[in-house]
């Protein structure tokens, strides 16, 4: 099974097919969607279904999908240029473009990424071509926070919700347990973890931390240990986090439904060390911290410190 198979097999595509086949689909459509990797996928492939009359042939690694994929497409234009956040001039471009005629395909269509993370004016500007597009003009937008969206794009938008899978289809896809577990059900993500190399070790250590780190001792460490997996700190943070969740679960009678189920025993084993408060406290340590990882200029030492306050903040809530 491919991430398109999946895609293509969801109640929100097949909806998407009737609108089309009916000749009601909207001009903007908004997809609703955590995960960037399952978002482009669905992006990509609804252009296609738009303008291919052969779109159920297509998977993504089509020669029309990694077309698009690369930006090499005279009539499916993706966004933003910079591949971080829509700019203004991005705005502008686009709103050139749509009163240029498509090339070859029958449509424009004009595939925009993360909208929330783009600036307010870039918004704005984009505010009546969304409301009045030219003839066979499409935008396909993704988004992961509906509020930091203008009420107005919104409102101009069909919006879809990118349905989550179940652990069964995902097994199919990637054939990796753990990958599934941290997928929190989203294909494009479980794909994407299957192929990390040193997922198995990267949540082996994220688990220690929980479960070992108990001192101030302890933190130098685990301090040298994160410098071995740099790379991959917002990862092993967003693990702890879950294993965190985990032992809330644990705590309510709920094993059943927790992400980590291999991990359990050493998750029970610990569970008591954490009240609700702590947990509730540390994961918003852990998301703050992550919100500024990038402007962080001496990145060990802001661990460091975000070690010691999670001690700090474990033991003052017991």
């Amino acid at each position: 099974m491919s991430l398109a198979e999946i895609i293509k097999n969801q109640n929100f595509y097949k909806k998407l097919e009737e609108k089309k086949e009916k000749g009601i689909f909207s001009n903007s459509v908004m997809f609703f969607c955590e995960d960037e990797i399952t978002s482009r996928a669905v992006l990509i492939l609804t252009a296609l279904m738009l303008e291919y009359k052969t779109y159920q042939l297509f998977d993504e690694n089509s020669g029309e999908y990694l077309r698009v994929l690369k930006n090499a497409d005279l009539d499916i234009k993706m966004y933003p240029q910079n591949k971080e956040k829509l700019l203004v001039s991005d705005s502008n471009e686009i709103v050139d473009e749509t009163f240029v005629k498509p090339v070859n395909l029958e449509n424009k269509i004009f595939i925009i990424e993360n909208i929330d993370e783009s600036t307010e004016q870039a918004q704005n500007k984009l505010l009546k071509v969304l409301e009045e597009p030219p003839k066979n003009v499409y935008f396909l937008i993704t988004c992961k926070a509906g509020d930091k969206v203008l009420p107005t794009i919104k409102s101009r938008c069909d919006k879809i919700y990118v349905e989550k899978v179940e652990d069964e289809d995902l097994n199919k896809l990637c054939q990796n347990p753990l990958a599934v577990a941290l997928s929190g059900g989203y294909a494009g993500r479980a794909l994407e973890l299957s192929r990390k190399k040193n997922l198995t070790e990267l949540v082996d250590f994220a688990v220690s931390l929980v479960s070992e780190m108990k001192n101030s001792a302890k933190v130098l460490r685990f301090s040298k240990q994160f410098s071995e997996f740099e790379s991959d700190l917002e990862f092993v943070l967003k693990v702890y986090s879950i294993c965190l969740e985990d032992m809330i679960k644990i705590k309510s009678e709920k094993e059943e439904i927790c992400a980590l189920k291999q991990y359990l025993p050493v998750l029970k084993a610990v569970e008591n060390e954490f009240s609700v408060q702590a947990i509730c406290e540390i994961n918003n340590l852990i998301m703050h911290f992550i919100e500024k990882l990038h402007f962080n200029a001496n990145l060990l030492v802001s661990v460091d410190n975000l070690l010691l306050k999670i001690l700090e903040v474990k033991y003052l809530c017991k």
